[in-house]
């Protein structure tokens, strides 16, 4: 398939896990890229890994908690590829305490990276994507959002977040030509997931729930369904979410 071919895709999160298998895929399919994240060396090695596959890659290092680097970062990528009509928002991370021994720093540094983040990436966005007849915003939530994940609570909080500001941006923008939906993973093999630790006392018997029945997927079965929504084939597909986590949550 060549879902992208001429379309220009900004993708944060670029270094790695998800957002790394969403540039290749979009690649793969004929898109151009332009790789946002705070990693340059894995910045660099995603570039190369959509330059196999013929498409044009830029880079552009950021820290998305950074809001007017954010904007500067974007507009840069705008102006580099000749607009863009497509952005996959992948940047996140993912810490767990005793909500009742977590600090207000830690709080707050989950909020700011998902939640936070996530605002900052669209608004400098959102312009050039209306620049467009049709454009497609696809961010990335989590099970922890729809489900009950313990130790949880500010990645669930964020991740929540992040569907309800989804689903505003597709009733304020539809008629501008512009389709706002979540993936939700859960259940995906990634560096962010490998940072995943217990802590100190807790009952894994509370984890269960939000486990997969068939294991850790890759991350490129969650980039399947980023390229889906991100491309024409979800035209009718709008304000919603759709889970990838193995049907852990069904």
């Amino acid at each position: 398939m060549k879902r992208f071919e001429g379309k220009n895709v900004v993708i944060t999160g670029a270094a790695a896990g998800i957002g790394q298998a969403t540039a290749q895929r979009i690649a793969e399919e004929g898109g151009n890229v332009a790789l946002i994240d705070i990693n340059a060396e894995g910045l660099a090695g995603t570039k190369k890994l959509a330059e196999a596959h013929g498409a044009k890659a830029w880079v552009y290092e950021c820290n998305v908690t950074d809001g007017a680097r954010v904007k500067e970062v974007i507009d840069q990528a705008a102006e580099d590829m000749g607009g863009f009509d497509t952005l996959c928002h992948c940047a996140g991370i993912l810490r767990t305490y005793h909500t009742h021994e977590m600090s207000f720093e830690q709080w707050h540094n989950i909020i700011d990276i998902n939640l936070n983040g996530t605002f900052y990436v669209n608004h400098a966005a959102l312009p050039h994507l209306l620049k467009n007849r049709f454009s497609a915003l696809v961010n990335c939530s989590s099970t922890s959002a729809i489900g009950s994940h313990p130790w949880m609570a500010a990645y669930a909080a964020s991740k929540g977040g992040v569907i309800s500001m989804t689903r505003a941006l597709y009733q304020e923008y539809v008629k501008q030509g512009l389709r706002a939906n979540c993936v939700v993973p859960g259940g995906i093999a990634t560096a962010l997931h490998g940072d995943f630790k217990a802590p100190a006392g807790a009952d894994m018997e509370l984890l269960k729930g939000a486990m997969p029945f068939v294991g850790f997927a890759k991350p490129a079965h969650a980039a399947s369904v980023i390229a889906f929504l991100a491309s024409d084939d979800a035209r009718y597909v709008n304000g919603t979410e759709v889970r990838a986590d193995g049907g852990a949550l069904s």
